[in-house]
């Protein structure tokens, strides 16, 4: 009869496991995250973090994928080796006698036809006012925030995503939704170097709004994760915290005695469990977006005194 208990104890943790990994699978498998074209014949002059000569653009974009980079510049075959625009700007300048001065644009990495690669990966992308993007024939610039690209006030955190901190203090349902409403949710936490880079952004932004550490309450600002029930805590894509090994909570926390609460990240890189009507900051992670609106023309050439691409950006698209 024991052994009959025992036994059926033992299917029971076995199915429980089964159903878990199946679940924590079933989010993985959607997981992968797409890239988009945002401009014809110009590149981004972000942090590159990866250089490579590849044969199409979807092997840039996993190659992209593998050096977790956030955009691309890719440089289709059938495209000179030669930056045009540099080429007509030297012209245009031995005409009028000018002294040589490098073009804007100009990079000793992609400069040497022996040095070239066409496929920048970038650490982070270009954001809503593409400040850093340059003119240049032999590239497309590529993204994976292009149907709406992030606001200025956003934060970069390499290999992890785009951020924003609102300093406005409102209940966990309210704060998930002002986030759904900048196309994102909650920030994801549940990893160690999410947990740590966004507590270094937290602080930063906390030192920006002039918040002294003496005022650094453990509070903290809310992110994406909640009880529904006591004990069974889900992130912000409704994925179950078990289906993730790392564990920052505070000493103390979850408490034993608690109601079903939702998780603020701490200074000290820690979580706590809050009263989910209790007003906080909160901090935003931005999705990947697409596809925009319109797709530009990948295929055109390159006009050198005419745009290659609308005015306003985050319009055009085409996916790898």
């Amino acid at each position: 009869m024991h052994i009959l208990k025992c036994l059926a104890i033992y299917l029971i943790v076995v199915q429980a496991t089964i159903v878990s990994d199946q679940t924590c699978s079933r989010h993985r498998q959607l997981a992968k995250h797409r890239f988009y074209a945002l401009r014809h014949c110009q590149r981004s002059n972000r942090t590159i973090i990866g250089l490579i000569n590849v044969k199409n653009v979807g092997e840039c974009a996993e190659y992209a994928r593998k050096k977790r980079g956030m955009a691309f510049n890719f440089g289709p075959k059938d495209r000179n080796e030669t930056n045009l625009f540099d080429a007509l700007k030297a012209q245009q300048s031995a005409k009028s006698n000018r002294s040589s001065v490098p073009p804007k644009g100009t990079d000793t990495i992609t400069t040497d036809p022996e040095e070239f690669f066409n496929c920048q990966v970038l650490e982070c992308p270009e954001y809503r006012n593409l400040s850093t993007i340059v003119n240049d024939t032999r590239f497309d610039y590529y993204s994976l925030y292009t149907r709406e690209p992030p606001s200025e006030n956003a934060t970069c955190l390499p290999s992890v995503g785009m951020f924003v901190m609102d300093d406005r203090k409102l209940n966990y349902s309210l704060a998930f939704n002002e986030c759904r409403s900048m196309g994102g949710s909650l920030a994801h936490v549940a990893s160690e170097a999410r947990t740590n880079q966004i507590t270094k952004m937290l602080i930063k932004e906390m030192s920006k709004r002039n918040i002294t550490t003496s005022n650094k309450t453990m509070d903290g600002a809310y992110v994406g994760l909640n009880e529904t029930i006591r004990g069974a805590f889900f992130t912000s894509g409704n994925e179950p915290l078990e289906c993730f090994l790392y564990r920052a909570w505070a000493p103390g926390n979850p408490s034993k005695t608690r109601q079903p609460g939702c998780v603020a990240i701490t200074p000290n890189s820690s979580w706590i469990v809050q009263n989910c009507n209790k007003p906080l900051r909160f901090i935003c992670e931005l999705h990947t977006t697409g596809p925009p609106r319109y797709k530009p023309s990948l295929k055109r050439k390159c006009f050198l005194k005419r745009p290659n691409n609308r005015l306003a950006p985050g319009r055009y698209g085409s996916t790898t």
